[in-house]
């Protein structure tokens, strides 16, 4: 419990102060997106939670909101005359791609999917969506069969308070169509392919002729640091510990995943995990060279 409880702070500690100024400007205005909502109340004042309090709300669930850049949360109840109840929890992640990360760790694959901010799901009582670099969670009880439509109805003018772009990361875009899972796009935020060294990556699962892989895309600062992160990673092939590092494509047999495929141009670096169709890959470097 010690070793959680440190490991929390010290997490807390590296998000704050990695906070750029800009993104503490808007991390206080995250109350004011809680709208008036016809026939109801806002019960009581609202909340707030910080990286270092966070856990006091979702306690075990802390950590992977603060491994996805969480700045704030904002919590606002509302109630009505029919005893009736809804929390509305805004996340504020600083940036669109760590509001998605977080956001895709916890959606389903096969899920109700609809229409709010960028994208968005329903379950019974529950509707959680993503607009911008903001995380939406609302919890519904007691509604009744009126739930969905009253969930929808609050997410929809939470939606229209954030300013800024209401659309999925357009990187997302550049995973071809073709035998890819619905919904399975994915944010992982570190130790993607279990290797802390790899740098955030965008996934996306296929099957395509009854096979299953997936589908990456990395974006690094520059050349020189794609060219020696893909070096340390073909390093772990131990049957070809020194390859010739070059713009391009290569193979590297990883001790704990098997044959993954990359390819590097630029800044980008994208693959495959599992039994890779080269055509899938060649598309990604096709759309990733007209970003």
């Amino acid at each position: 419990m010690k070793r959680q409880t440190l490991v929390r702070h010290c997490l807390a500690i590296i998000v704050a102060a990695s906070l750029p100024l800009a993104a503490t400007a808007q991390v206080g205005d995250a109350a004011a997106l809680f709208p008036d909502l016809q026939g109801w109340q806002k019960d009581g004042a609202g909340e707030t939670f910080m990286p270092e309090n966070l856990y006091e709300h979702i306690n075990g669930a802390a950590e992977n909101f603060l491994a996805y850049g969480f700045a704030k949360l904002a919590v606002q109840n509302y109630a009505n005359k029919k005893g009736q109840q809804i929390s509305a929890e805004i996340y504020f992640h600083v940036t669109p791609e760590n509001a998605f990360g977080i956001y895709s760790s916890e959606k389903p694959l096969a899920g109700n999917y609809i229409a709010v901010g960028a994208q968005g799901y329903v379950e019974e009582g529950v509707l959680n969506f993503i607009r911008g670099a903001y995380y939406i969670k609302l919890n519904g009880f007691d509604l009744g069969t009126e739930g969905a439509g009253i969930l929808k109805d609050l997410g929809e003018r939470i939606a229209r308070s954030i300013r800024g772009e209401g659309s999925l990361p357009p990187i997302l875009a550049t995973f071809p169509e073709q035998g890819k899972v619905p919904h399975s796009e994915r944010y992982i935020a570190g130790n993607y392919l279990g290797h802390d060294f790899l740098l955030p990556a965008f996934t996306a699962d296929y099957e395509l002729l009854g096979k299953r892989l997936q589908l990456f895309i990395m974006k690094t600062d520059d050349e020189k640091q794609a060219r020696a992160m893909l070096a340390r990673y073909a390093a772990l092939d131990k049957g070809n510990p020194a390859p010739v590092i070059r713009p391009g494509c290569l193979t590297v047999n990883d001790p704990y995943q098997g044959s993954v495929r990359l390819c590097w141009r630029g800044s980008y670096i994208w693959g495959a995990t599992g039994e890779a169709a080269a055509a899938l890959i060649d598309e990604v470097g096709r759309r990733l060279d007209q970003r």
